[in-house]
């Protein structure tokens, strides 16, 4: 299946792309920000020859790209219960899944469904759309609230704020933590949506955010100690606007922090997540599941096929683990050569991997794991 972009060469550069199975949202503070987001998304789908589904909550909204299907979940809709809606994306996704799906604004539905009834529903076509490899895109305004806001993004692999004529990346799973809670500069001309990067702002942005957090203050203390409002603080962390170097002085004199640490800290990630379309494999049937080795651990699936025999291409001379999921595989040490069958795991902690075979005539797959 061939990834599917945001139809915006600039924001898929802002997200790092989409990602099969993506379930993206979009908290916007105008309709026609969001009508220009999925009028992008959808025609990148179609020139694809891709299927889309547009799923309605009523209204004249309609996408325009060719060879969407609609679902009407408005009111008087067929689907008009969240119930019966979920059912019937289910059915889709299993019987027939889309490649896309662009879903109205829950603000609206909620109305009619309560928020308790919207959260569920989302929490249950989310994870659907994720192990469907569907991506989707859905829309909430900043009216449903700050705790199912927070619910949202718990399940959801990317959550994106678009307000006030900015954009910032809240959440986006399986991509370069230099991409989060950066804030960009939007602009719309007609169908055309651009978003630019202002490079200090965003990293005074992120420097904010993470000191804050990690000496535990709110955005009033802070402003307290830096002699601005709230106010200040909080735009200064959305990317919106700066700060005197005066203020940053005054902020890293009374916390006793370097002032470069400032525009440089990032918040600590609680998890590391490596979520990729399962069509990027590499030489030999291995998929690179975390490659990054800044992290300090990279993690490889490996696919043999009947009797194959494979040569690493990632000569590593450190600590590995190998985990058998299915099949009979031999591990070639040089000198050993020890047989694993599922559920077996090897570590190897001097040698090196020289290859291994698979030893039954049907496919093997393991797992393994580099400490870097």
């Amino acid at each position: 299946m061939e990834p599917i972009g945001t139809g915006f060469a600039t924001v898929d550069v802002a997200l790092g792309g989409l990602i099969t199975g993506d379930n993206v949202v979009w908290i916007c503070d105008d309709e026609a920000v969001y009508d220009t987001l999925c009028a992008g998304f959808s025609t990148a789908a179609s020139s694809r020859r891709q299927r889309c589904i547009h799923v309605s909550f009523g209204g004249d909204r309609r996408l325009a790209a060719p060879g969407v299907e609609l679902l009407d979940a408005g009111p008087t809709g067929e689907f008009d219960r969240p119930a019966t809606l979920a059912d019937e994306l289910d059915r889709r996704l299993q019987s027939s899944p889309p490649d896309a799906v662009v879903i109205d604004d829950l603000t609206g539905p909620t109305r009619r469904w309560g928020i308790d009834a919207t959260i569920e529903f989302f929490s249950r076509v989310c994870p659907s759309m994720l192990q469907a490899g569907v991506t989707a895109y859905w829309s909430i305004g900043p009216s449903l609230g700050r705790p199912a806001i927070d619910s949202i993004r718990q399940i959801t692999q990317c959550l994106i704020d678009v307000r006030s004529g900015r954009l910032r990346v809240v959440k986006a799973e399986g991509r370069a933590e230099a991409q989060q809670a950066v804030s960009y500069r939007l602009s719309i001309d007609g169908d055309e949506l651009a978003v630019t990067i202002a490079p200090a702002g965003g990293r005074l942005a992120r420097g904010l955010v993470a000191l804050r957090q990690e000496v535990g203050m709110t955005q009033l203390e802070l402003a307290t100690i830096a002699g601005v409002t709230a106010s200040a603080i909080s735009q200064a962390e959305s990317g919106s606007r700066g700060l005197s170097v005066d203020t940053l002085l005054r902020i890293s004199d009374r916390l006793v922090v370097p002032l470069d640490r400032l525009v440089n800290a990032t918040p600590s990630p609680t998890y590391h997540l490596a979520r990729h379309d399962r069509s990027r494999v590499l030489d030999g049937g291995v998929i690179a599941l975390v490659p990054d080795a800044s992290i300090g651990t990279r993690v490889y699936l490996v696919e043999l096929g009947a009797g194959a025999m494979q040569v690493p291409t990632i000569d590593h001379q450190g600590l590995e683990v190998i985990a058998v999921v299915s099949g009979l595989v031999q591990i070639d040490l040089g000198e050993d050569r020890p047989v694993l069958r599922s559920g077996d795991t090897l570590v190897v902690e001097t040698a090196s991997v020289q290859s291994w075979r698979n030893l039954r005539r049907k496919p093997a797959r393991f797992f393994r794991v580099l400490r870097d």
